[in-house]
């Protein structure tokens, strides 16, 4: 009788601490942050637009005179939804353009995650106070955009990975690496690798996004079953054959039901699978690229909805993982040198600026190396000291080596912070120009007095006498 007593209660406590082994280790184990700080971008740029567009007639959206009256909204939330708060309720309307300008600044640090830990709560009380503040203009995007600003303000870990404040951090530790004080014999740097470490807060917003997600998916295709055009799969077809907001037209589908049919049954089982499959490995890539090409089909067929897609696709990244996300970037290979950089380290222009690029490089795509301190025929055979002293070298890694301004156009291209100036910097008329303004900036750079004791290359003989700083 006591071995039957017993083996069920020892079978229920076993199960209890299996089930809280499986939920620490599904909410609480480190994560890491790059999908959660991708999603964080994409939020902020998709609010800043939409508040963007508030701007285009304030009175109408936020004024005491508009399309919803504040004195109205207060009676029905303060019987429907007495929580309901909003601070556009506060603002005059003569402080409206200053508020929204203050709004649109915000959400802007917010996207490029400056004081990021702050703006995130402040990008989501934003978006709340606008959607209890004009209700009549909100759809499925501003929900989707309040959740998902939610997770990323209690979380607080969104910041961790492409942002400015990561990149200031860096920043700072590559300005003190380069001071005089501090520069290595071997012409190396010491700083740590810039890959944002796994959190635990990171995982746990990453973890409530997608569970979310599969709630938004199962249980709009659990609705859709109540409706007769899904089971007989014509669903789409009034979608496609509306005019109203249509871009393109695909009315021409209609000699080809079963086309339709399969749109409709295929969108409904994606919607109804997803909770499920998402969560297998293997199926995962898949389930993801159906749900981007469904919003991609939602967005050409019914533009009115092209940023809620957006938002849902962007809420999906938190499914792909974070180095396979850096890997598009840095390429298959990890920790993978695409170049060696030779710079002056007598010269503080340089050496800011080297700490410059390598705050932008947490992957260590470039190596910098202070030519002052090592034997440039050493890193490649066609370098002279001489030829160095007059601008940047970038050795890449398949033996080519680029000088001045070329090695600059050719950085900016590896690093994201720098992209938007990189592509453009190989034009013609952008050549031209950036290797003029190059050279005139390297020709009157300053260059501190070199010994044995820092470093190896000593300045020209005629320049010794010259003040530091004065220009050759």
């Amino acid at each position: 009788m006591r071995r039957l007593v017993t083996e069920p209660v020892g079978y229920a406590a076993g199960l209890l601490r299996a089930t809280a082994r499986g939920w620490n280790a599904f909410f609480f184990t480190p994560a890491d942050p790059t999908p959660l700080a991708l999603i964080r971008v994409a939020v902020g740029a998709l609010a800043f637009w939409s508040l963007l567009v508030y701007g285009l007639d304030l009175r109408a959206f936020f004024g005491s005179e508009g399309g919803a009256d504040p004195d109205a909204l207060r009676f029905v939330q303060g019987r429907e939804k007495p929580l309901a708060w909003t601070f556009w309720n506060l603002v005059p309307d003569a402080a409206l353009g200053p508020v929204w300008v203050a709004v649109l600044a915000t959400l802007l640090c917010f996207t490029v995650g400056l004081f990021s830990r702050v703006t995130a709560v402040l990008a989501w009380v934003i978006l709340v106070s606008t959607v209890r503040r004009s209700p009549v203009s909100q759809f499925g995007f501003d929900q989707a955009m309040t959740t998902l600003s939610f997770y990323l303000a209690v979380t607080g870990s969104s910041g961790r990975a492409v942002s400015l404040d990561r990149f200031l951090a860096r920043w700072r530790l590559a300005r003190a690496e380069v001071a005089p004080g501090r520069r290595r014999r071997d012409g190396r740097w010491a700083l740590p690798s810039g890959v944002p470490g796994p959190s635990v807060g990171a995982n746990l917003a990453l973890r409530l996004i997608q569970l979310h997600l599969c709630l938004i998916y199962g249980m709009a295709g659990i609705a859709k079953l109540q409706g007769a055009a899904w089971w007989n799969g014509l669903a789409i077809w009034g979608t496609l054959a509306s005019a109203e907001f249509r871009l393109i037209d695909f009315t021409g589908l209609a000699a080809y039901p079963w086309v339709l049919n399969a749109l409709t049954h295929g969108a409904l089982a994606l919607e109804l699978s997803y909770p499920v499959l998402i969560w297998v490995p293997r199926l995962r890539p898949l389930l993801l690229a159906l749900a981007v090409g469904l919003h991609v089909g939602i967005g050409l067929t019914a533009p009115g909805l092209t940023e809620f897609g957006l938002a849902m696709i962007a809420a999906n990244l938190a499914f792909v993982p974070g180095p396979w996300l850096r890997g598009l970037v840095t390429g298959p290979e990890p920790g993978r040198t695409a170049g060696r950089v030779l710079y002056d380290g007598a010269c503080p222009r340089c050496r800011a600026s080297m700490a410059f690029i390598t705050a932008a490089d947490p992957d260590r795509l470039v190596e910098p190396i202070d030519l002052t301190a090592v034997d440039v025929k050493s890193v490649h055979p066609s370098l002279t000291p001489e030829k160095c002293l007059t601008s940047m070298h970038l050795v890449r890694a398949d033996g080519r080596v680029l000088a001045g301004y070329d090695a600059v156009v050719a950085i900016g291209r590896w690093l994201p912070l720098f992209w938007p100036a990189g592509w453009p910097g190989g034009l013609p008329g952008v050549t031209w120009a950036g290797h003029r303004a190059y050279n005139a900036v390297a020709a009157s750079r300053p260059r501190e007095v070199c010994n044995d004791e820092v470093c190896g290359i000593h300045p020209p003989a005629a320049s010794r006498d010259r003040p530091a700083g004065s220009p050759r």
